[in-house]
């Protein structure tokens, strides 16, 4: 009996291409994961400059402040306290002022509340246009007094600068000042006139912490308050 074997013949080209496409799939395992767009990334918030304001000390009006020079332009939030005994609040004006000398005692600008001695306030000023700015106390007869100043936006204020801004628009030509720098602030001066109040202020008779002329030592006691 005569036996017939079959032998399957395949082209050496189909085993190749066969066994190439096993060995990548199974040399791979599972497919790639497709590559999503990485997501974007929040963008960063403003800077903001934090400058600490401190109303009535070391002179009752007068202010403190951390920096007065090369602010950088851009949002500035200003930490007020008043330490002093008599009300302040702080005000900044929001036009620049083209020398010190154009310091006056009004403008257009933002202010804190009227502050006790003890309390505190925030007052954010976005400042886009580089300069020199005038910040004051609204409180009647303050910014006469020589309570203000000025504080440079991406500009120097010298010392000189600071002085002459305190006196300017004052009716006497005297009064407190407030002076600062990068790296720390002092103030000076609390000028007043008559009871000791200072120029604009009402007295009334009773009570005497107002440290004007007499609680400051320049005057004798004269029972006086101001408001």
């Amino acid at each position: 009996m005569r036996l017939f074997s079959w032998r399957v013949t395949v082209p050496a080209f189909g085993v190749c291409v066969a066994v190439g496409l096993l060995a990548a799939t199974l040399g791979t395992g599972a497919p790639a994961a497709i590559k999503q767009p990485g997501a974007a990334k929040p963008a960063a918030s403003p800077k903001v400059t934090v400058v600490t304001v401190t109303a009535g000390k070391p002179s009752e009006l007068a202010f403190r402040l951390s920096r007065t020079s090369m602010v950088a332009t851009g949002t500035v939030s200003f930490k007020v306290t008043n330490l002093g005994v008599a009300f302040h609040n702080f005000k900044v004006c929001t036009i620049p002022v083209p020398s010190a000398a154009g310091a006056k005692n009004i403008c257009i600008g933002k202010s804190t509340p009227v502050l006790k001695h003890g309390q505190s306030a925030t007052l954010t000023v976005p400042f886009s246009l580089a300069g020199k700015y005038e910040f004051l106390c609204t409180v009647t007869g303050h910014a006469a007094a020589g309570m203000k100043g000025l504080i440079g936006i991406g500009v120097p204020v010298a010392s000189a600068e600071e002085k002459l801004a305190a006196t300017a628009g004052s009716s006497s030509g005297t009064g407190g000042g407030s002076t600062g720098g990068t790296s720390g602030g002092k103030s000076s001066g609390a000028g007043g006139s008559g009871e000791g109040c200072p120029p604009g202020v009402t007295v009334k008779t009773s009570g005497n912490a107002d440290a004007d002329g007499d609680e400051l030592g320049t005057e004798p006691d004269d029972q006086d308050g101001c408001v």
